[in-house]
């Protein structure tokens, strides 16, 4: 009998099953320093006041208010009671105002005598005891997330270490086919590289991580594995043999530990994901494809970790103008990477690789572009929005090349990164990098050196650059295209 998904559910049906998990998390006592970007599992409190006794405010001299009542610039007094003070240094008894240095002459550099020619109020330029905060006085509430300007003021206050609130999750990578990091793999091998992936970007929400050694496809060890982590994490992330092959386990061992609430998501990529609960912790079971992996843990664990209250990475959406027509499958979600730059006063896009294993795309790519559920596709020249991978800024400063890939173009990137230009690679065939630059979508079109370029017409120049004609406008306007193909020309 062919297997088949437990059932598919869509993407916004996952996420409502997700959100509602109750929360399972614990907490541990940290060093201050070392709990920067972590929650807060109980209120602290100040220690001491601070101030705990009075302290000038400025450099000058401690005086006692009433004795300066008279002074004005027709009427200078003449001070013998004061004492000089630096910015926090301790007001002695006795005195009840500060008067500011540039405010004061001395009467014949005699150091026991001051004239002043402005009065002062009592508390003048003094902190008072607890201006800051008192002893005993909240700093910040439990569920409060450490910020780097905190912890200044926090140590200032007495404390040195504070109990936070603490998310463990386990990793477990599945498969008779994984090698470690470093090893070249032999044909039908592949480097176990989704764990740690999956740690970098887990780590930016402030949780810790375990990552399990690789298991074999033994449906005994997978089992073994899940319990241990279940026993021992607050989330459970079981990596690859979430599909319907005759080695994928994980959908059963859920199943017979604990209850599989979904397998089989109406979104691309990650199709097969799954969700489940075990010893009241739950688990994703994540496909093995790095693309399709990344998905789930962007939209579905970052989705759980939200609700319990941990903050990640910033998901902040801009216009995009599509260079091409994309089309989903349609019944689906889909995600696709795209590299994007500002071309025009306006960002443009072109699409890369819509398959799940090539990790490339990843790294070439700058946005995100959602096709939701319903919506059959976009056409080119449509303005969509458009997830950000990085900083906005660095698309101002990204140079798009849409086109055939050469040696050179690597080249080109290094030495343009030196100078701050992010050269941003587009795959296209010759003609459809040309139609692509025409359109505006591209910066430069990379074709082979044999093609003809004469089509795009007498606005348009090619350079010849490594094995390729590099095509761009006669008329450049972009600074910092210029710059690329000065660049260009010294290679």
């Amino acid at each position: 009998m062919v297997k088949r998904y437990l059932d598919e559910i869509s993407l916004k049906d996952a996420v409502d099953i997700v959100r509602k998990t109750p929360a399972v998390v614990g907490s541990r006592e940290m060093n201050l320093l070392d709990a920067c970007g972590h929650i807060l599992a109980q209120s602290i409190y100040a220690k001491y006041s601070v101030p705990e006794v009075p302290t000038a405010a400025m450099d000058g001299f401690a005086v006692l208010a009433k004795e300066t009542e008279s002074a004005s610039d027709q009427n200078p007094v003449t001070l013998t009671n004061f004492d000089r003070v630096n910015t926090g240094n301790v007001v002695k008894k006795g005195f009840d105002a500060v008067i500011k240095i540039e405010d004061t002459w001395f009467v014949d550099d005699d150091p026991k005598e001051i004239v002043i020619r402005k009065n002062v109020n009592p508390g003048s330029y003094i902190r008072p005891p607890g201006e800051d905060i008192r002893k005993g006085q909240l700093i910040l509430p439990a569920g409060a997330k450490i910020l780097p300007f905190n912890i200044g003021a926090i140590a200032s206050y007495g404390i040195t270490s504070i109990k936070v609130k603490r998310i463990c999750i386990g990793i477990i990578p599945t498969g008779s086919e994984l090698i470690t990091p470093g090893t070249q793999p032999a044909p039908g091998q592949v480097v176990e590289s989704n764990t740690l992936m999956a740690e970098a970007y887990l780590r930016q929400f402030g949780v810790d991580v375990i990552r399990y050694p690789p298991v074999t496809d033994n449906r005994v060890l997978i089992r073994g594995a899940l319990e241990k982590a279940a026993d021992t994490c607050d989330i459970v992330i079981i990596s690859a043999g979430s599909s319907a092959g005759t080695k994928d386990f994980t959908a059963s061992v859920i199943s017979e530990l604990g209850k599989l609430l979904f397998h089989g998501l109406a979104m691309k990529p990650a199709r097969p994901a799954m969700f489940g609960i075990v010893n009241k912790k739950p688990v994703f079971g994540v496909p093995g494809y790095p693309l399709a992996a990344q998905s789930v843990l962007r939209i579905l664990v970052a989705e759980l970790l939200e609700s319990w209250g941990w903050t990640g990475p910033e998901k902040k959406t801009i216009p995009v103008v599509l260079g091409s027509t994309v089309a989903s499958e349609g019944g689906i979600d889909e995600f696709s990477l795209y590299a994007a730059a500002k071309i025009g006063g306006r960002y443009t896009a072109i699409p890369l690789s819509r398959g799940s294993s090539v990790q490339m795309a990843g790294i070439r790519s700058n946005i995100i572009v959602h096709i939701p559920l319903g919506v059959e596709g976009y056409e080119a020249g449509e303005t969509v929005d458009a997830v950000l991978q990085v900083p906005e800024e660095e698309l101002e400063q990204t140079v798009l090349i849409a086109g055939v890939y050469d040696p050179a173009l690597d080249r080109l990137a290094e030495k343009c990164m030196l100078e701050g230009i992010k050269i941003r690679l587009g795959p296209a065939s010759g003609v459809a990098a040309l139609m692509l630059l025409r359109k505006g979508a591209c910066h430069l079109a990379s074709v082979a050196a044999e093609d003809d370029c004469t089509f795009c017409g007498d606005e348009y120049t090619a350079k010849t650059f490594g094995q390729l004609n590099v095509v761009t406008k006669k008329e450049i306007t972009d600074k910092k295209v210029e710059r690329v193909l000065a660049l260009a020309a010294e290679i």
